[in-house]
């Protein structure tokens, strides 16, 4: 098969097996990007060269350790399901992931983020995904009709592996969106929220682009990302008495244990007394 061919067929795939737009459009990217760089048929590549193309991902793009193992989960695709190969994945393995614990914004660095958003339509955005929990992705793909002003509510149709849920819609947010509403009648056929100029469904790079440029204007650690609004809003929800279940619910994980790496950072006060401190009490 041709390159040309194998991208066709692995987007057939990936049809099949029902893939998020944003999982379907990333795949189809690097997929692409990945055959411009061998510049030759993808059929033709060694597992060598598929390693040095990781080693070049980690060592001289200095890519994190999740993004080159998901370079490393597309070849796989690619190969095993799309053109039915056996790879060696010992030869290919993924990168192990050090734990680190989830970077949260404080009530000063998010005062000072949201001052510096000039743009009303990119604050309200912002404040939308640390007030309801929202991924990016999930962001740029709100219509209309999935906010519920009576049931105080939003509906999230394109979540991480095609979930669907609900999620809180603060009333601040509400507002704002009626003030954007009223001023932008923003008019899609599929009636997505959120427009960029000509009219098309707003990209999530162009999210990250703005959410850069106010983080550099907060002067906050490159460390934040549009991500960490989204862990933000877990760990005050648990500071404030929130179950895990209802956070659990709130943020579309599959597993509690994606949600209890909030309680790591978040500053609970549960009364607890150290053991030492018990055991000298005792002693006197």
């Amino acid at each position: 098969m041709t390159n040309e061919e194998i991208l066709q067929k692995m987007e057939e795939d990936m049809k099949l097996r029902n893939f998020s737009k944003y999982s379907f459009y990333t795949y189809s990217h690097k997929a692409a990007e990945m055959m411009k760089y061998f510049n030759k048929p993808m059929e033709e590549v060694t597992t060598e060269e598929m390693r040095n193309y990781l080693l070049k991902l980690k060592e001289e793009k200095h890519l994190a350790n999740r993004t080159v193992n998901y370079y490393n989960s597309i070849l796989r695709f690619m190969y095993e399901v799309t053109l039915d190969k056996v790879l060696n994945k010992k030869q290919i393995p993924m990168l192990k992931n050090k734990r680190e614990i989830c970077k949260v914004l404080t009530k000063e660095e998010l005062s000072a983020f949201f001052n510096v958003c000039d743009d009303p339509k990119y604050k309200m955005i912002f404040m939308l995904i640390y007030g309801s929990g929202l991924r990016i992705g999930e962001t740029a793909n709100l219509r209309i009709k999935d906010i519920d002003s009576k049931k105080m509510r939003i509906f999230v149709r394109a979540g991480k592996g095609n979930k669907e849920r609900y999620t809180i819609l603060p009333k601040v947010s509400l507002e704002m969106l009626r003030e954007y509403y009223k001023k932008e009648k923003p008019n899609h056929p599929e009636g997505y929220l959120f427009l960029n100029s000509d009219c098309n469904p707003l990209k999530v790079e162009r999210i990250r682009v703005f959410f850069r440029k106010y983080r550099r204007k907060a002067k906050l650690n490159d460390k934040f990302v549009v991500h960490s609004l989204r862990h933000s809003f877990a760990t005050d929800l648990i500071e404030r008495g929130a179950t895990l279940i209802q956070v659990k619910e709130l943020l579309g994980h599959s597993n509690i244990r994606s949600t209890m790496e909030y309680v790591h950072v978040a500053n609970i006060d549960l009364g607890l007394e150290s053991p030492i401190d018990e055991f000298l009490k005792e002693e006197k």
